[in-house]
């Protein structure tokens, strides 16, 4: 490629330049020239045979002793952009080009070799897999699942948690961020966005800053990046306890709508839109007002957790939100409740699952906790109550039991918190599943009875008649001579089959 002799290129000339022209014996045609800046020494404008302008460097190598070239960007007359993370800029004035050359001039000064430098940036790029955000979420959920990522308290994350954070980043984060580069994502870029999710989606805006704090604690992690730009990033809404309580009239009328809703309309929709809710969902909600469990919890029932005759459910660690299994007793409606949605699973063409709620695409998945959520908003807008939401349940079961006496200790139990830390919790994480079992019975069963006082119904819930049921076990009573702890011990314990002995501890709450 013929090289013109050095002078000081000008910005008149740059717009001006031309390809070379060679003779051939078809005639003449265009090829690529190159035109040396006498200021700076190194650079040229190339030309190409097609007119296309760009700049390069050409250089020395010390170790190697061969001349090298690098390609600094393409000739614009009137723009300069900034380098890009590899330190390539792309758009470049004649004044642009010779700064960025002159840079290039001080690296090969000092031993340097720009070329080289440019082709191990871009292997780098090409293996690295996290290169976008979508890649990084990708990524994280994949940990996630997996459980080779795990928490800040260093334990797996559920399955309900990871299943709420990709609802977050598929409906908030990806539209936003996903096809940016997980290295471009600035401080400012996460507070702007946070911005913009709360003047859409107010509260949301909390948890979309928390996932994108764990997402580049992922990256951190992974030696991807060296810095959370989360990190001093302020919340932007105050979260506040959330204390509404449903009143006794709302209980009735939410009542009366779960036990027939064909009639219920949303009037400030249009055309008035009629509410459906499956006879299983206004079940789950039903068996919500009467155990003050989680929505998560009583959505993903398994039939193998529940004892119908001695009345108990039994809620593993791994669906529990605090990590520890769960005693909950159940009363009389709740069983008749979890006997009338088996028999539903009678009539599904699919038959029978081994999930209480199964969903209906599928026997083998329960269904989404979201389920009831929406139902719950669906049937209390129809009804004409105001701010009502499906956790208030529990919060109203909970003042309500408190409200008649029962200690706020055996509240706490009966709600499955957590005990405090220390020497208490590790005593509470072997014997807790066994505290307070006949307090929270006790309990709980008072709770039924306001209930079905206030709703106008029979203590004893409609269901199998009492005969057609397998006998119920006496309940034997605890002499002065035994404790509570004394069941604790292996024969007694529910997860393992029974001894050949008449005595199990769930005789102890069988009434």
């Amino acid at each position: 490629m013929p090289r013109r002799s050095d002078r000081n290129l000008t910005s008149a000339f740059c717009r001006s330049a031309k390809p070379g022209v060679r003779t051939t014996p078809d005639g003449a045609e265009a090829q690529r020239v190159a035109y040396p800046d006498g200021d700076v020494r190194g650079l040229e404008l190339r030309v190409s045979a097609a007119g296309e302008k760009s700049w390069s460097f050409r250089y020395r190598d010390r170790r190697t002793d061969k001349q090298c070239r690098v390609t600094i960007g393409v000739f614009d007359p009137t723009i300069d952009d900034t380098a890009d993370a590899e330190g390539e800029v792309r758009r470049l004035t004649l004044q642009g080009a010779r700064v960025a050359a002159r840079l290039l001039r001080a690296k090969v000064d000092h031993g340097e070799s720009p070329a080289v430098a440019k082709k191990v940036a871009r292997r780098a790029a090409k293996a690295q897999p996290l290169k976008t955000m979508s890649d990084l979420a990708s990524a994280y959920f994949s940990a996630c699942e997996l459980g080779t990522h795990r928490s800040g308290r260093g334990r797996r994350k559920a399955d309900s948690t990871i299943s709420a954070e990709r609802w977050l980043w598929t409906k908030h984060v990806a539209p936003k961020l996903g096809a940016d580069g997980v290295d471009e994502v600035t401080r400012g870029r996460v507070r702007d966005v946070v911005k913009e999710i709360y003047e859409a989606s107010g509260g949301q805006a909390n948890r979309v800053r928390g996932l994108l704090s764990q997402l580049f604690n992922y990256a951190i992690a992974e030696e991807r990046v060296a810095v959370n730009p989360v990190t001093h990033v302020a919340r932007v809404s105050q979260v506040e306890a959330r204390t509404r309580t449903l009143t006794d009239d709302e209980l009735k009328r939410l009542w009366s709508g779960l036990q027939d809703s064909e009639g219920l309309v949303i009037r400030d929709r249009k055309a008035g839109e009629k509410v459906l809710i499956s006879r299983p969902v206004r079940i789950a909600i039903e068996l919500a007002m009467f155990t003050l469990q989680r929505r998560g919890e009583i959505s993903g029932m398994r039939r193998n957790e529940v004892d119908l005759v001695r009345k108990t459910w039994l809620v593993p660690a791994e669906r529990a939100k605090g990590r520890v299994e769960h005693l909950a007793p159940l009363c009389d409606r709740s069983v008749a409740l979890i006997e009338a949605a088996i028999g539903l699973q009678d009539k599904r063409r699919k038959g029978a699952s081994p999930f209480v709620f199964p969903s209906p695409q599928s026997n083998d998945a329960p269904i989404e906790p979201a389920a009831l959520s929406h139902a719950m908003a669906d049937m209390t807008t129809a009804l004409g109550l105001d701010d009502v939401r499906l956790h208030d349940l529990r919060r109203t079961g909970a003042t309500g039991i408190a409200a008649i006496g029962v200690a706020p200790h055996v509240v706490s139990k009966i709600l499955a918190h957590k005990d405090g830390g220390g020497g208490a919790a590790i005593t509470a994480r072997h014997y807790n599943l066994y505290a307070y079992v006949a307090e929270k019975r006790d309990a709980i069963d008072r709770w039924s009875a306001h209930l079905c006082a206030l709703l106008e119904m029979r203590d004893q819930a409609p269901g199998p008649k009492q005969s057609d049921a397998a006998p119920r076990p006496p309940a034997t009573a605890l002499g002065p001579e035994r404790l509570w702890t004394d069941l604790v011990e292996g024969e007694y314990d529910p997860r393992s089959p029974a001894e050949p002995a008449d005595r199990l501890w769930t005789d102890l709450v069988g009434s």
